[in-house]
Formats: structure tokens, C-alpha cells, sequence
């Protein structure tokens, strides 16, 4: 009993660490191009960030809670059956004794995503979490069964990797399209009254973007632990909220800078479009349940305004790093969640 309560503290606190990381690196996503574009100042915008997060998390994190905590990896043998057609292997009960993951997995899988989220905010680079954590998972996965494919639910994953593509394609178009009518509209408009109409809508939009960053990260941050407390979803959404909420206060102003300054110069018109095209895009896949990126998704939008002023007002090699990042951050979680697990288990049963 004893272990097992230790083990469940340590779970939580390293689901702490994961959306601390969260809140950290995606602050930028939420209230970068606002603080870019001038029109909050950074501590101002990061408390609007922790109002918006912490309810988005309550409210509509539970969808993508579901889709990485119980989706990824095969734990019930009926699943197994369904996605392989074929009769689940005896060493399943011996994987999966409990029909979810263990909870030295599920710890693994938090510390390797947190470790690389936390690498990608010192570097200043806009990293997927979702990325991270859906890494994580899968390869600590992958570690109990041995590296058997045939235990991932590849549907999942590749609706997942799907969403991870056309995100921030759609955030750059939809982005792009809005900040040419916007352009439109205030070139027939007062410069002074839209100026103040833009600057309250570029905090709201910033606003709907930290609710849609709690109803899918809260999902990145805590998914893996619903298999462990199935009956306090509620409770852990609002736990990765707070999170995330400390990170950006704490530890969010470095990666703010890349989206807000580096990427592309922003003006109150471009900080709206883009801020509206994320949060749309983001949104609507949390509705789907599937873990997609904030990073990507402003990102693109970000990239989408600077493309309306000509390839030279983006930053391309910023954008080439940033693109990097997302490629190595799957892979890399997942290899290290992988060998971590394996030497935890090798040392665990030399010391058993």
C-alpha cells in the first residue's frame, strides 16, 4: 500500500510537471502575438491566459483526456482481437494484468514528455506537447510488449498524425483569408474607433485561445492518468489547468518572443487573424477528441499573415527549426520513454 500511494503522488506531480511544461512552451501560442503586437503586456496577458486555460480544461478536456490516456496503446483483449483479427495473445494478461497501463508506464511516459518540452522552451522553440506525450505513451507502450506494433491501435494513431498535418495548414489559410478581409474592411473604417475595437478583440481572441489550449492540453498533461483515477477527471482537468497556468507565469516569456517576434512582425490586425484561426482550429479538434498542436496551429496562422506580405517577411529559418522540433519531438519521447521503461523494469526486477 505504501508503494502503491508513493507511486500515485509521484504520477501526480509528474503530471504537474507536464502541463507546467505545457504552460510554459504553449503560453506562446495563447498570447504571443498579443504580446507582439503590444496590445497587452506580457504578465497581463499570461492572467488572462490562466483564467481561459483552467476553464477550457474543466469543461471540454475529457474528450482528448480519453483518446490519450485509453486510445493509444491495446490493453483489453477484445480491442486486440477487434484491430488485429486475430486471438489475443496470452501475454497480454501478463502486459496488462489491470487492462490499462502500469503506473510506472504511465509515470515514464509524463517524465519523457515533460523532459522535451522542457529542452524546447530553453531553446525558445514552439515544440508540440501533444506530440511529446502521445510519444510517450506509445513508446512506453511499445517498451511493455516488447516493441510489438501490434499493440498500438494504428487507427488512433494515424487519425492523430493526420491531425497534426492539416492543423496548422488550415490555421495558415484560414489565417491568411481573415487577415485580407479584415485588411478590407479597415480600409473603409475610422483608424481611431477600429483601433480600440481591435485591441478588445485581440484579447478576446487571445482569451478563446487559452480556453482551447485547456480543452485539448489538459488532455496531454493528465490523459494518462484517468486509467489510474477513472472517477476524478474533473479534479485532474482543473490540477493541469493550474499547471499550466504556473508555467506560463513562470517560465512562458521565452517562447512568447519566437511567436510574437520571430516568426513574423505582427500588427493588431494580423495578432486577430491569427489568434482566431488557431483558436478555431484547435477547438474543433478537441471536439474530435484528437490531440492536436497549439504550437502547430499558431505557428501556421503566424506564418499564414507574414505569407499575405511576401515570402521575405517570414522567418524561414526560424520556421525550418520550429518544423524540426516537430518531427524529432514524437520520436525522440517515444524512443526515450521506451528505454527508460526497459532499464526501470531491468532494474527493478534485479533488485526485486
Amino acid at each position: 500500500m505504501g508503494t502503491d500511494l508513493l507511486l500515485g503522488g509521484a504520477m501526480l506531480i509528474a503530471a504537474f510537471y507536464v502541463g507546467w511544461n505545457i504552460g510554459a512552451n504553449d503560453a506562446a501560442n495563447c498570447i504571443g502575438t498579443t504580446v507582439g503586437g503590444r496590445v497587452l503586456p506580457y504578465r497581463t496577458a499570461a492572467l488572462v491566459m490562466t483564467v481561459f486555460v483552467i476553464l477550457g480544461g474543466a469543461m471540454q478536456g475529457e474528450n482528448v483526456m480519453t483518446t490519450v490516456g485509453k486510445s493509444i496503446v491495446v490493453t483489453d483483449p477484445a480491442a486486440y482481437e477487434t484491430l488485429n483479427k486475430r486471438p489475443a495473445p496470452a501475454a497480454l494478461d501478463a502486459y496488462f494484468p489491470d487492462r490499462r497501463l502500469p503506473d510506472a508506464a504511465i509515470l515514464i511516459a509524463m517524465l519523457s514528455a515533460g523532459l522535451f518540452v522542457t529542452l524546447a522552451t530553453v531553446w525558445r522553440l514552439p515544440v508540440s506537447t501533444s506530440q511529446a506525450i502521445v510519444g510517450g505513451v506509445a513508446g512506453t507502450g511499445l517498451g511493455i510488449v516488447e516493441f510489438n506494433p501490434g499493440y498500438l491501435d494504428t487507427t488512433v494513431l494515424r487519425g492523430i498524425l493526420g491531425a497534426w498535418i492539416v492543423s496548422p495548414i488550415v490555421a495558415l489559410v484560414l489565417a491568411a483569408t481573415l487577415y485580407l478581409l479584415l485588411g478590407r474592411l479597415l480600409r473603409r473604417a475610422r483608424a481611431h474607433f477600429w483601433s480600440n475595437s481591435l485591441r478588445l478583440a485581440i484579447i478576446a481572441s487571445s482569451a478563446y485561445v487559452s480556453y482551447s489550449l485547456g480543452a485539448n492540453d489538459v488532455g496531454n498533461a493528465i490523459g494518462p492518468l484517468i486509467n489510474r483515477f477513472p472517477d476524478r477527471i474533473t479534479l485532474l482537468a482543473i490540477l493541469a489547468g493550474v499547471a499550466m497556468a504556473a508555467g506560463a507565469l513562470t517560465f512562458g516569456r521565452r517562447v512568447t518572443r519566437t511567436v510574437g517576434h520571430d516568426i513574423a512582425s505582427l500588427d493588431y490586425t494580423g495578432a486577430l487573424a491569427a489568434q482566431l484561426a488557431a483558436g478555431f482550429g484547435v477547438h474543433l479538434f478537441s471536439i474530435a477528441g484528437l490531440p492536436v498542436s497549439t504550437s502547430q496551429a499558431v505557428v501556421g496562422a503566424v506564418v499564414g499573415v507574414g505569407l499575405t506580405k511576401g515570402t521575405l517577411a517570414v522567418g524561414r529559418r526560424k520556421v525550418a527549426a520550429i518544423v524540426a522540433g516537430w518531427i524529432a519531438t514524437p520520436v525522440c519521447a517515444a524512443l526515450v520513454a521506451a528505454g527508460a521503461y526497459g532499464l526501470f523494469m531491468g532494474w527493478f526486477s534485479q533488485g526485486g
